[in-house]
């Protein structure tokens, strides 16, 4: 072979690796031109000094230099390099280093080579190359194969698996299987995203470096390796695939496309057409590697890492909602991961399993837009439906008076009526929000606030954890809460109300089968968090390989190539700091009105109820019961008039109806100057003489007359001014039926009403002369009363009531009303049960 036909070969080889054509060009005319026969040795030397410059100019830094020749110290990249022509050993001629050898990789191609890891050259290179592509490329994520040493090779690089940059290490055939599926899906979520005409270049190098193949891998498995190098360029994906030969056994195996081939033989190895061996380089220092690996992973655990100081922005309360809101929740290699609620991604589903995050994750997003914006941009309505505590911090407690100023209402361990509730007060606040632009002319929240400046129109976001317990069953409530999510959803954009639904899953609500496109349909954006089930599309299971503090953050409906994984910050470990914002951001209010708190565990007391300490002397006296299951926990009464039937009957057996008859009394006394009513008392139940005498004594120290009525003299009492009788355990009349319903029947016209506790529902109806004489008493307190006795009192079948703890059912059938409430209880009355 004559040296002008090396020559040529050498300057394309140089092109293909470095991408200098025209440079091995001019070198290649030059050598044309001075080269004599007669001096070809010097000559050829000449040469390669130039293509050595050549070789330099192309792969520099961590690229292209000797290891062992770098300074020590010497930083690992922060930015990404321009050229993919990485050094993979020294081209030798005459025995001598002549240039580096160079192959075309991250950006350009692949590399193959014939021999494996077991082979010390391959080995050594292999090491060295993963220091070189680490150290340059910041973004660079590996997933590594290697069943030739079961991962000997690529122990050095744990720090880098720890820091997950690399997926650990696989050393069998099944292993290497789902390495490759793994690969192929990521390639895939790359292309679909690059189809819509996205750009791809801020999506991270992805290598994957086989060392060598485990023995049971097949054609099958090396033509799965093929497709993906023909498709991987185009997807920042690259292959290192070491024994790669071209045949397997008697069958040919498919070349990898735009690789570089690299033959080792036992006496010389060969890069691509370079006419010249090639020495590898050889495996790089403990220390070097250590250095560049551990300072690869402290760089990408920082820069992949939220503090939640990070999601707090510098001045608080600066940006607008008139376009929507926006929020930092996490980070990932691309930077800080934002989600907005607007026009795009109005409503948001968020899962994962019980410990997966979710609390956590939710405070990181009401922390970030409690900060942006401030309280006339935002409000917040936040209902739990589990046994746990995500929301009170948002709340005043008895340690800390402070409270977040965005937040209306919260629900801890909320009932389903009220979450009910604030469905439907959302969607009043929709209707109320249409009217105003249909007058305006708006069509849009935004243009609204423009033609509107006076109008308090800030948006909000209804945070709703466990929503699935909402729907739980096919119920009367069920279909409410249904009918109300369906169309918060599909106009909530329009108006600026915003949902964020919660839970586990979002499959097997049997209440919304017939609903789930319609509704689920506008909800946008998908939060994954570990162990979500059917969040994402059916085909997207990126949510299945993250792990506690990541996040798989999809903003098209779950479809695959829409996602984004990044690590949140974990607001729980952050106790010091989000208490010194939560009260910094509670100074800045400029309403001293609390957040409406329903906590449906706790017991109601009349003296803790602002609606007691108020009252006065009224023309129409109301006797306050509880308070209700509604959005601003308001006060429960009934009003006492002239009108036939205003009586109070209050059914079942439990204690708390004593409770119940003592608050009664204690606000009508309120009500009524002393000297101008009577209060007779009668206690003919086991078991409440304390409460009984405790209510009179109430009574006495706010002027009033109070009589004690025994047994047999209840209803045959003499009545000189108009009088409330509180009978503790009315049940048989006192054995004077007759007397019992004249009482119901003419009293309220003279001025006397019934405040009465009856244990059994039935016994009740036949008290008061039967169905025929419901109307005779007009007031109900349902206590634990089976929802048949109680649809037999009110002659209503089909009563939505369900008796449990600390609970009752308010009826006023004058009112047409039924209103769920939590009753007045003495202190301590629930630890009794």
């Amino acid at each position: 072979m004559s040296w002008r036909t090396e020559l040529e070969r050498a300057a394309r080889a140089l092109r293909e690796v470095s991408g200098s054509a025209d440079r091995a060009e001019r070198l290649l005319a030059e050598a044309e031109s001075q080269l004599a026969v007669t001096d070809t040795t010097r000559r050829r030397r000449e040469l390669a000094e130039r293509l050595r410059a050549a070789a330099e100019a192309a792969a520099t830094g961590w690229l292209g230099e000797e290891l062992h020749r770098l300074d020590p110290g010497t930083p690992v990249r922060s930015d990404e390099p321009r050229a993919g022509a990485t050094r993979i050993g020294t081209a030798e001629l005459e025995g001598e280093p002549a240039f580096p050898a160079l192959v075309d990789l991250l950006g350009g191609g692949h590399l193959a080579v014939d021999a494996d890891a077991a082979d010390p050259r391959v080995a050594g290179m292999l090491q060295s190359l993963l220091v070189r592509l680490v150290a340059a490329h910041p973004g660079l994520e590996l997933s590594l194969i290697d069943g030739v040493t079961l991962g000997q090779v690529f122990s050095p690089a744990t720090p880098l698996v720890d820091a997950g940059l690399a997926e650990p290490v696989a050393t069998d055939h099944l292993s290497l299987g789902r390495a490759l599926t793994a690969a192929e899906k990521r390639l895939q979520e790359v292309r679909d995203i690059a189809a819509r005409g996205q750009s791809i270049a801020s999506r991270p190098y992805h290598l994957i470096v086989i060392a060598g193949f485990p023995p049971q891998v097949g054609k099958a498995v090396r033509e799965r390796i093929a497709a993906l190098a023909h498709a991987g360029p185009a997807a920042r994906c690259h292959l290192v695939v070491c024994g790669w030969r071209k045949h397997l056994g008697t069958e040919s195996l498919p070349a990898l496309e735009h690789a570089s081939y690299v033959r080792c033989g036992d006496e010389e190895i060969r890069v691509g057409e370079l006419p010249l061996p090639v020495r590898l380089d050889p495996t790089p220092s403990p220390s070097l590697t250590r250095e560049v690996f551990d300072a690869r992973a402290d760089l990408r655990r920082e820069a992949s890492t939220l503090s939640v100081s990070d999601l707090v922005p510098a001045e608080l309360w600066t940006e607008s909602s008139r376009e929507g809101l926006s929020t930092v929740i996490g980070r990932d290699p691309g930077g800080d991961v934002t989600v907005s609620f607007d026009d795009t991604t109005p409503h948001w589903l968020i899962g994962g399993r019980t410990g997966g995050g979710k609390t956590v994750f939710l405070l990181d997003v009401l922390y970030g837009l409690a900060t942006r914006y401030s309280p006339e941009e935002l409000e917040l309505y936040l209902l739990d439906f589990k046994e746990g505590v995500s929301f009170t911090e948002f709340t005043p407690s008895a340690v800390d008076e402070s409270w977040i100023p965005h937040v209306r209402a919260v629900g801890v361990e909320s009932d389903r009526e009220y979450g009910v509730a604030v469905l439907q007060a959302l969607r009043s606040e929709l209707s109320r929000r249409a009217s105003l632009m249909k007058r305006a002319g708006a069509t849009r929240l935004a243009r609204l606030r423009e033609l509107r400046p006076e109008v308090r129109l800030p948006r909000i976001v209804a945070v709703v954890d466990e929503f699935h317990v909402l729907f739980a069953g096919n119920d009367r409530l069920a279909r409410e809460a249904v009918a109300h999510l369906e169309e918060l959803a599909r106009k909530g954009r329009s108006y600026g109300v915003h949902l964020v639904l919660a839970s586990q899953t979002i499959s097997g609500i049997e209440a919304l089968y017939a609903k789930k496109d319609s509704i689920f349909g506008q909800f946008p954006l998908r939060v994954a968090l570990p162990g979500a089930k059917h969040l994402l599309a059916d085909d997207n299971d990126a949510g299945d390989a993250i792990t506690v503090g990541q996040a798989v953050v999809n903003d098209s409906g779950g479809i695959r190539g829409r996602n984004r994984t990044c690590a949140f910050p974990d607001a729980s470990g952050a106790e010091p700091l989000l208490a010194g914002l939560r009260r910094n951001l509670w100074e800045r209010r400029e309403s001293d009105v609390e957040p409406v708190v329903f906590r449906g565990f706790d017991e109601q007391h009349l003296a803790d109820d602002p609606s007691y300490a108020a009252l006065g002397p009224s023309a129409t006296p109301r006797a306050l019961l509880g308070r209700a299951v509604d959005v601003g926990v308001t006060t429960v009464g009934y009003q006492f008039d002239r009108s036939p039937g205003r009586h109070l009957a209050a059914l079942g057996t439990s204690m708390v109806a004593a409770d119940v008859l003592a608050a009664a009394a204690a606000s009508l006394g309120r009500q009524h100057p002393p000297g101008s009513v009577e209060f007779h008392i009668a206690s003919t139940a086991a078991g409440v003489e304390d409460v009984a005498d405790g209510a009179a004594a109430a009574l006495e120290a706010g002027g009033h007359t109070v009589s004690r009525l025994a047994p047999g003299e209840i209803l045959a009492a003499e009545r000189e001014r108009p009088t409330y009788l509180v009978w503790f355990g009315a049940d048989g009349a006192d054995g004077k039926p007759g007397a019992l319903r004249r009482l119901l029947l003419q009293g309220p016209a003279e001025g006397v009403h019934l405040i009465g506790w009856w244990r059994g529902a039935r016994r009740f109806l036949d008290d008061i002369g039967g169905t025929s004489n419901r109307e005779h008493c007009s007031g109900l307190v349902a206590l634990n009363v089976a929802a048949s006795d109680l649809g037999a009192v009110t002659g209503d079948p089909n009563v939505g009531w369900e008796s449990r703890a600390n609970r009752c059912l308010v009826i006023d059938r004058h009112a047409g009303t039924q209103t769920l409430a939590v009753p007045y209880v003495r202190p301590g009355r629930l630890d009794e049960y």
